[in-house]
C-alpha cells in the first residue's frame, strides 16, 4: 500500500538485498583461492505489486536464489584432461626412472659391456696360449653379465614399486568415492539440488582427485547426482549415495602382482584389465605392459648370447694338459638355472617347446669351472693345439653375426647383430620415456587452459567483487537513509495527529 508503513517495509528489503548480497560477495572474497569453487552471485527479485485505489505500487525487493556461475560440461572437461595428464606422467616418471639402465656412454653399458666382451675374445684370439688374456675373458663376462643383470633388476625395483603404488592408490580412490557419494545425497535432498551450491564445488573438487587416481566417466542424474564409472564402463564406483569400494588381492598364478576388484553387490569384479586412465591406470599398465617388455628383451638378448656363445664353445677345445697333452671339449662357458646342460641352449618348456626366456638373466653366469681354470675357454678347433685360435676367431664373430637374438620365443634367431638388438632396446626406452614426457605437458597444457577457460566463468575476480561491494555497501545506506526519511515522516504525522487530537 502507498502509506509510509508499507514504505518502510520497502526500504526494510532494500536493507535486507543490499545487507545478503553483500555476505555473497564476502564468501567470494573469502573462497578466492579455493580450488573449484565457482562464484556466487545474489539473484534480486521484485517483490509482488500490490492494488491501491487502482494503481499498482512496488512493494521493493527480495534475494530469491545464491546462483553459482559454472560451466558444467567445462568442469567435465577439466576432469577429463586431469584424468589423461596424470596418467601420461605417472608413465614418464616410471619410464625415466629406468631409463638410466639403459644409458650407454661408451665407457659403460649394456652395447660397451658386450662390445668389450668380445673385443676380449679377439685379443686372445691373437695369443690363444696366453693365461692372462683368458683371465680377461672371464673378467668381461662377469662384467657383461653384472651389467644386464643390474639393468634387469632395475626394472623389478620399479615394476615392484607400480606393483606397491597400485596397492597405496585403491584406499585414496574409496575415501574420494565414499566422500562423493555422501555429497551426492546432500545435494539432492536439498529443496532444490541445484542450490547447495558450495556442496556442488565440494564434490567437483573431489572428482578432480578421483579422476587424477583413476580413469573415470562422469554423467549426472535428474536429482543432480553423479554417476561414475570406471574409464571403460568396466564397472560403478558412485552411484546416487552408494559407493562402490575397490579392493585389492594377489593375482591368481602371480601373487607378486595385485588385481583390482570393484565390489557391486554381492559380486566382486575384477578391473584389473580395464582401467587406464588416472594414476592407477598408468602404474599397471607400467607393471604388466610397459616395464616387462624391457625384461623380455634383456632376457631374449641375453639367454641368445649365451646359447649361441656356448654352442660354440662346446665345439671346441680347450688348452692341452701339460700332462696327458689332451684338450677339453664339451664345455659351457655360460651355465645358470635356465641354461640346459647338454645342450648349452636355454630351457624349453616341456608343452609347446619354446625357449623359456623369462628371467633366465637372473641366473646366468660364466661357468664356475672355467672362471676358477680359465684355460678351459675353448679357443681351439683341434684337439691338443695350443696355439690354434680357430674357435676363438668363430666365439669372436658373434658380435657382428646376423640372426643371433631370438625375439619371436620360438628358438630360432631372428634379429642382430646383438649390439643392433641392444640399441633398438636402448633407443625404445628413450622413445618411450620422450613420448610420455611430451604428452604430459601437452596434456598439462591443454589442462591449464582449460582452467583458464574455467576461471573466467566461475574464478572470483576481486576487483568485480570489491566494485560490486561498493554498489551494495551505497545501496544499503541509500536504504537507511530511506527509512530514516521514512521515519522523520512518520514521527512528524503522529506528533501532528497527536496535536490535533489534544485540540
Amino acid at each position: 500500500m502507498a502509506n509510509l508503513t508499507a514504505s518502510l517495509g520497502i526500504g526494510l528489503t532494500g536493507l535486507q538485498v543490499a545487507q545478503e548480497a553483500m555476505s555473497v560477495i564476502g564468501h567470494n572474497i573469502a573462497n578466492v583461492n579455493t580450488p573449484d569453487f565457482s562464484q556466487q552471485a545474489a539473484v534480486i527479485s521484485t517483490n509482488p505489486a500490490q492494488n491501491f485505489g487502482g494503481v499498482m505500487y512496488g512493494t521493493g525487493a527480495t534475494v530469491t536464489q545464491v546462483q553459482a556461475l559454472r560451466n558444467q560440461f567445462l568442469n567435465l572437461q577439466v576432469t577429463q584432461s586431469l584424468c589423461s595428464q596424470n596418467g601420461a606422467q605417472t608413465r614418464y616418471s616410471g619410464v625415466q626412472a629406468v631409463s638410466s639402465a639403459f644409458t650407454d656412454d661408451g665407457t659403460t653399458g649394456l652395447n660397451t659391456q658386450i662390445q668389450q666382451f668380445f673385443t676380449s675374445i679377439q685379443t686372445l684370439a691373437a695369443n690363444p696360449e696366453d693365461d692372462s688374456l683368458r683371465e680377461n675373458v672371464v673378467g668381461m663376462a662377469q662384467s657383461m653379465l653384472q651389467e644386464f643383470q643390474s639393468a634387469y633388476q632395475t626394472v623389478s625395483a620399479q615394476i615392484s614399486s607400480a606393483n606397491q603404488q597400485v596397492g597405496s592408490l585403491v584406499p585414496e580412490i574409496n575415501s574420494l568415492t565414499s566422500q562423493i557419494a555422501t555429497l551426492n545425497q546432500q545435494i539432492s535432498q536439498a529443496t532444490n539440488p541445484s542450490d547447495d551450491n558450495d556442496a556442488i564445488d565440494q564434490r567437483q573438487e573431489l572428482t578432480d582427485q578421483l579422476a587424477a587416481l583413476v580413469g573415470i566417466q562422469v554423467s549426472t542424474s535428474s536429482d543432480n547426482q553423479y554417476q561414475i564409472t570406471l574409464d571403460t564402463g568396466a564397472a560403478t564406483l558412485v552411484s546416487g549415495n552408494s559407493a562402490y569400494q575397490m579392493s585389492t588381492a594377489p593375482t591368481p598364478g602371480n601373487g607378486n602382482n595385485l588385481s583390482v576388484y570393484v565390489q557391486a553387490g554381492a559380486t566382486s569384479i575384477n578391473v584389473t584389465d580395464n582401467i587406464n586412465g588416472g594414476q592407477l591406470g598408468a602404474q599397471m599398465d607400467l607393471r604388466d605392459t610397459i616395464l616387462p617388455a624391457y625384461q623380455s628383451q634383456l632376457d631374449n638378448i641375453a639367454g641368445s648370447l649365451a646359447g649361441d656363445f656356448n654352442q660354440i664353445h662346446m665345439a671346441g677345445f680347450s688348452l692341452p694338459d701339460a700332462t696327458t697333452g689332451q684338450s677339453t671339449t664339451g664345455t659351457l662357458f655360460f651355465t645358470g638355472a635356465g641354461i640346459n646342460p647338454a645342450t648349452g641352449l636355454v630351457n624349453t618348456d616341456p608343452v609347446t617347446g619354446k625357449p623359456i626366456y623369462s628371467g633366465i638373466i637372473n641366473s646366468l653366469q660364466v661357468n664356475p669351472a672355467v672362471a676358477a681354470d680359465p684355460s678351459l675357454i675353448a679357443a681351439s678347433a683341434t684337439n691338443g693345439n695350443a696355439g690354434d685360435n680357430t674357435n676363438a676367431l668363430s666365439l669372436a664373430g658373434l658380435q657382428t653375426a646376423l640372426n643371433t637374438v631370438d625375439t619371436n620365443d620360438d628358438g630360432v634367431g631372428d634379429s642382430g647383430p646383438f649390439s643392433t638388438v641392444v640399441s633398438s632396446l636402448i633407443n625404445q626406452v628413450g622413445t618411450q620415456s620422450q613420448q610420455y614426457n611430451t604428452t604430459a605437458t601437452n596434456q598439462q597444457n591443454l589442462t591449464t587452459a582449460l582452467q583458464t577457460q574455467q576461471s573466467s566463468v566461475s574464478g572470483v575476480d576481486l576487483d568485480q567483487q570489491a566494485a560490486q561491494l561498493l554498489a551494495f555497501q551505497q545501496a544499503y545506506q541509500a536504504s537507511a537513509q530511506f527509512i530514516s526519511t521514512i521515519s522523520q515522516l512518520t514521527n512528524t504525522l503522529m506528533t501532528t495527529v497527536s496535536a490535533a487530537t489534544t485540540a
